[in-house]
């Protein structure tokens, strides 16, 4: 495990460094093309929440440092040498918190449509799931998972009565770190890795379109899953 934390510390490096000078798309795509920037909130809203919105190639960066913040923080606290040790404490996840908060308060920003929901209590229900024994057992288990890399929905639009009730979603990350479930029943997966939820609830945010393109950026989940598996 310690030396899956060191290699976790040179691939936040790395990552950063990929980030910022390799192309946001798989496909080639023309200087200074807008990116897509889609926000969806199953279960938060009346109506789920989703709107899609253009954003520059510079913005992108902008959040990509953000990305960048967060992982580091996660980095910072799963270190041998943190206040908790490899396992992530309550203390630690508040500062993560706080690099998170800032990420989803400069998205904000983008959505002048964006409905009145507090984010900052939607993540902080998150970070206190993680604490409870039954979470992931007899409720819903808690999400959180930060990357870069492309979520695929199948049932793109939820017009089928299957796509509503199962939600699936496939997430590939390049590199990213992924954790649910509460203290009995908890799972967590950093670096390159796929993961495959059934009925998300929470905020997601993703660069790229949730189609069949494997379109690469920065991505979020914020909420609880009813299953997932990484």
């Amino acid at each position: 495990m310690f030396k899956r934390m060191n290699i976790f510390s040179v691939l936040v490096a790395g990552l950063f460094i990929t980030m910022l000078f390799s192309p946001v798309n798989v496909a080639e795509e023309p200087v200074g093309q807008s990116q897509i920037l889609t926000i969806w909130m199953p279960d938060v809203t009346e109506e789920d929440y989703f709107t899609q919105i253009q954003v520059t190639s510079e913005e992108l960066q902008l959040f990509l440092f953000d990305l960048y913040e967060i992982l580091d923080a996660i980095n910072a606290t799963i270190s041998p040498a943190s206040q908790g040790g490899i396992k992530i404490t309550n203390e630690e996840w508040q500062q993560i918190a706080i690099s998170l908060n800032g990420f989803i308060d400069s998205i904000i920003l983008l959505d002048e449509n964006f409905p009145n929901v507090d984010t900052q209590q939607l993540v902080s229900n998150m970070v206190n799931a993680f604490f409870d024994p039954l979470a992931g057992i007899l409720r819903p288990a808690p999400i959180f998972s930060a990357g870069y890399g492309f979520t695929w929905i199948p049932f793109y639009g939820y017009e089928s009565f299957l796509g509503v009730m199962l939600r699936p979603m496939f997430t590939r990350h390049v590199f990213g770190f992924s954790r649910t479930g509460g203290i009995i029943s908890s799972h967590f997966k950093i670096g390159k890795f796929s993961m495959f939820t059934f009925r998300f609830i929470g905020l997601f945010i993703n660069f790229g379109d949730i189609g069949s393109e494997k379109i690469l950026g920065p991505q979020i989940y914020i909420g609880t899953v009813f299953h997932s598996r990484m």
